[in-house]
């Protein structure tokens, strides 16, 4: 098996291709990225990339509820209330994000931890509403991650100064996620939130 989670190939491979693509296509003229986490390979390969370029870039980490990242960046400790031992549940459904967010630091995460300078939660309703809006308005069809990622950035985005560059990545789109994120009886019935639409505004 590839071990993806803890084999450094991973880290590798975005060190060597994304990172560089992203600072070419961008002309070394951003100001920050934001990715979230699930190996740990893209935002600890990129991160650690971009920063070797420019230690000013920002690099920020995307977390969903339930995830023990966010409070390992921001204070370092990776724990979460949701993990604790009269609420810690055999199989966890946190969030409505799939492929992101965990309890444990990867061997993939540890490689460019230090370069990780900020993290943001990003709530299931908050990825639900912009997954609606970039497919009602850019046409794009996005999966659970992609949307925590562009709720991130734009989060980011919003505290700089005009004229800044933020930098995500849409890593996963709509059709792998037909039966939970773009499925309105499970959004509403299931999770307890609220399914977007024109009428409701």
């Amino acid at each position: 098996f590839s071990d993806q989670f803890e084999n450094d190939a991973n880290f590798e491979a975005h060190y060597q291709t994304t990172g560089p693509e992203i600072w070419n296509q961008t002309q070394g003229k951003l100001d920050a990225f934001v990715m979230s986490s699930g190996t740990g390979g893209t935002i600890s390969g990129v991160g650690r990339y971009l920063t070797e370029q420019n230690p000013d870039i920002s690099i920020v980490l995307v977390d969903p509820p339930g995830s023990s990242l966010y409070n390992k960046v921001k204070y370092g400790v990776a724990y979460v209330s949701e993990q604790s031992e009269r609420v810690l549940k055999r199989h966890r459904y946190d969030t409505l994000a799939e492929g992101i967010g965990l309890d444990r630091v990867t061997q993939n995460l540890t490689l460019g931890l230090g370069c990780i300078s900020d993290a943001v939660r990003v709530q299931d309703q908050e990825a639900v509403d912009m997954a609606h809006w970039l497919l009602r308005n850019e046409g794009l069809f996005v999966g659970s991650s992609s949307a925590m990622n562009i709720v991130g950035a734009v989060r980011v985005a919003s505290g700089l100064q005009p004229g800044k560059r933020v930098v995500t990545v849409a890593c996963d789109n709509g059709e792998r996620h037909l039966s939970r994120f773009w499925n309105r009886d499970f959004i509403v019935g299931e999770r307890g939130l609220i399914w977007p639409g024109r009428d409701e505004h």
